[in-house]
């Protein structure tokens, strides 16, 4: 005649492993915590030895790996935007700047290492408060080219002899956060 318990146990086989004191008592005590076997909790820990788990340290690894490829994603955008925004500041420079004559050189130079002075301050104060200028920025991304132009091809057209309506309103812009004016060494 056969038990319950060996009719509900064929599939499992029983084993007698050795432990030291300190870890069988480590396992008494993580069974009593959670209310599990020690045969789920030896089970559990075979699997993660061999890499069965989904806990398992390659994919605890690919996990970290993919936060560390967004991240590193997110780090070349800031710095694409950066640089483009400084491209753009040294373009709208040049074109507005006018030349200075050969007598108040000096006295420019002057002006521009105190007016550097000043904006050094700025940029040290806003950057030890924790504002950022990226943080005024859009981190969105609505759509890409391949997107607008799908939706562009979707697009009812209006019929070509149907009278022209008036533009809509340009969409709202959210106003940035007040950002302090940079201090100036005049009037």
């Amino acid at each position: 005649m056969t038990t319950p318990s060996a009719r509900r146990s064929r599939n499992v086989v029983r084993h007698h492993p050795y432990l030291r004191r300190d870890d069988s008592k480590r396992l008494i005590a993580q069974c009593a915590a959670t209310n599990t076997s020690e045969s789920a909790v030896i089970r559990e820990a075979l699997h993660r030895y061999w890499g069965d788990s989904p806990a398992s340290d390659a994919a605890l690894i690919m996990g970290r790996l993919d936060r560390v490829s967004r991240a590193q994603t997110r780090a070349q955008r800031d710095l694409e935007l950066l640089t483009e925004a400084f491209a753009v500041f040294v373009k709208l420079w040049f074109a507005h700047t006018p030349a200075i004559a050969e007598g108040a050189r000096q006295s420019a130079r002057t002006t521009a290492e105190g007016r550097y002075m000043h904006f050094v301050e700025f940029v040290a104060s806003q950057f030890s408060a924790g504002r950022r200028f990226l943080e005024d920025l859009p981190r969105d991304v609505v759509a890409d080219e391949g997107e607008l132009a799908e939706l562009a091809a979707k697009a009812p057209r209006a019929p070509l002899d149907a009278p022209k309506s008036p533009e809509p309103p340009a969409p709202a812009v959210p106003a940035a956060p007040a950002t302090p004016a940079m201090p100036s060494d005049g009037p």
